[in-house]
């Protein structure tokens, strides 16, 4: 009778779920327990239903956030108090199992983020991280150095039970760190990417790192330009091959150029538990999916958008539908001043054709703001537990 009830309300959205903890004492143990909140998000994973998007803006007093599918304003929680200054920025580092990993910045002049959160959209739930005890060592809040920095990555560790947090400095010349939230501190990771560094140009704007297969991945330097991984299992660097149409263009003298001109733009994406490359160039964008992980011969290119003459358009993977089409946000600069930039985003969903129209570009659905995806989901993990 129990594994029915289980298996009933875990093909349920998750404020119905919660709702039903207060028929009796034991429908609530029952939701709560570990078990079931996995059963629910294995569930959720696979429902188009229980995916939603959300946008980001904020009154220098709570954040707040728009959940687009049901077009509300949901606060995270209250950051400010008498200890602390307003906001000044947020970004979005990492989405994982319906979890957000969130940088609140009281002042954007300084690289590093004010606080770390980690926060439920369906549950409201949220917990704040301590701060690295590493980083006022190694100097990134008063660095002024363009490619200083870091930036983050969250997964679940299935080894360990654990959801990890993976920092990245950006330069490549700093150690990178590793909290499990069970143990609740940060630690400096052991080991080296041999001869590799990141670079900033290549983690710039709220690209994710990718996580697949147990590993974060990014494009960095080694004896190329190609896709660097850490695994949060055995904590160990490996070197992945791009495909061989984008590595040929993409060189390490052109990238080490400090007066760099030229718009490139490649980045990594998670596309249905596979590897994803995305590359934009003058003329196209292409995206490239990894069909056996590991395996350079398995490089598949997915479509081709051809990029018309001087517009200009950021393009990143959102989400990948069961049938392989992709949600894409397409940023364009609509305007520059001195002291702001307009950008509008535009969502379209592309199918797997081997060319896709221009002209359709301006034909999806126009944001203010970027948005991610998210699953409902009631999973929340504790710190130092």
């Amino acid at each position: 009778m129990e594994e029915i009830l289980m298996d009933i309300l875990s093909r349920l959205p998750v404020k119905s779920v919660i709702r039903f903890n207060c028929v009796s004492k034991f429908w609530k143990t029952l939701i709560f327990q570990p078990y079931f909140k996995k059963k629910h998000l294995n569930h959720a994973k696979n429902q188009l239903s229980s995916q939603n998007m959300i946008f980001v803006h904020w009154d220098h007093k709570s954040q707040l956030w728009c959940v687009i599918s049901d077009n509300e304003d949901i606060p995270i929680f209250d950051y400010c108090n008498s200890n602390s200054k307003p906001i000044d920025g947020v970004k979005i580092f990492s989405s994982c199992d319906g979890l957000f990993l969130i940088g609140i910045w009281t002042d954007r002049g300084i690289e590093q983020p004010a606080g770390l959160v980690i926060w439920n959209p369906s549950t409201r739930q949220s917990i704040r991280l301590p701060h690295s005890k590493f980083s006022l060592q190694i100097g990134y809040d008063n660095d002024d150095d363009g490619d200083r920095g870091s930036t983050y990555g969250m997964a679940y560790d299935s080894t360990s039970d654990d959801y990890k947090i993976f920092r990245i400095d950006i330069s490549g010349e700093k150690d990178n760190e590793i909290l499990a939230l069970k143990n609740g501190s940060w630690r400096i990771i052991d080991g080296k990417i041999s001869g590799g560094r990141t670079d900033s140009r290549l983690l710039r704007g709220r690209e994710f790192l990718a996580f697949v297969d147990g590993a974060f991945h990014w494009i960095g330097f080694l004896s190329k330009v190609c896709v660097i991984s850490f695994n949060i299992s055995d904590e160990m660097y490996g070197e992945i091959s791009l495909p061989e149409t984008i590595s040929s263009q993409l060189t390490l003298s052109q990238f080490k150029k400090a007066e760099l001109e030229v718009d490139i733009h490649v980045g990594v994406s998670e596309l249905r538990g596979m590897l994803g490359v995305y590359h934009k160039d003058d003329n196209n964008y292409n995206l490239w999916a990894m069909k056996k992980y590991g395996i350079k011969d398995s490089w598949m290119k997915l479509f081709t958008i051809v990029i018309a003459g001087g517009s200009y358009y950021n393009i990143k993977p959102k989400y990948t539908f069961s049938d392989d089409r992709v949600l894409l946000c397409f940023d364009k600069v609509i305007w520059v001043t001195p002291n702001s930039t307009r950008t509008e985003y535009i969502y379209r969903i592309i199918s797997s054709d081997p060319m896709f129209p221009q002209q359709d570009y301006d034909k999806g659905d126009v944001m203010d703001e970027e948005g991610d995806v998210y699953t409902d989901t009631l999973i929340f993990p504790k710190l130092g537990h």
